[in-house]
């Protein structure tokens, strides 16, 4: 088939059109991976600092609250790092760490006995080499304790037993009162 002169035209100019179009987007692609890569770079040069420990902190804010705990940074450098624990509930509680991969590693209470319900944590099954270090803290205070930490994963739990008005006894780990924590 034979194109007219005013279709070869239309054709050219098609084409050229294209040509622009796919030639704004090859640049666009440029621009975009080029972004990319420095992103890149930068997530990884602050992934480098951050494993040889410069922008760790050898401190954390611990927040204490029925039935909550929060820490804040969640990972640390390890080492001596100093907690300064907030209890801003109307009970007391505690701040224990245990060297475990999450709160499910934890050993808990399988009979029941005058101190321990089931499904409390069993603190005397655990390693003392696994506990670093605790903080009871009344209502309403604060406490700064400094707990020296290896490097691995550690839940901070609060385990302590509280008894009702009505004479009902309540775990406050079991209430989801426990948080983990990573030394580098």
């Amino acid at each position: 088939m034979k194109l007219s002169s005013s279709d070869r035209q239309v054709m050219g100019l098609g084409s050229l059109i294209f040509s622009f179009f796919a030639l704004v987007f090859a640049c666009i692609a440029i621009v975009v991976a080029t972004q990319a890569w420095s992103r890149s770079n930068d997530a990884k040069d602050a992934t480098q600092k951050l494993a040889a420990g410069t922008l760790l902190s050898n401190q954390a804010n611990v927040r204490l609250q029925e039935y909550s705990m929060v820490v804040s940074p969640s990972t640390v450098k390890a080492g001596k790092v100093t907690f300064t624990i907030h209890n801003v509930g109307t009970m007391t509680h505690e701040m224990v760490l245990v060297r475990a991969p999450d709160a499910a590693a934890l050993p808990r209470v399988t009979v029941a006995t005058s101190e321990r319900a089931v499904g409390d944590v069993d603190e005397e099954a655990i390693p003392e080499s696994d506990l670093p270090g605790e903080a009871q803290v009344k209502a309403g205070t604060t406490v700064t304790k400094t707990i020296s930490l290896t490097p691995g994963t550690y839940v901070m739990i609060c385990n302590i037993d509280t008894k009702l008005s009505d004479g009902t006894v309540i775990n406050h780990f079991q209430r989801g009162m426990y948080t983990t924590i990573a030394a580098t």
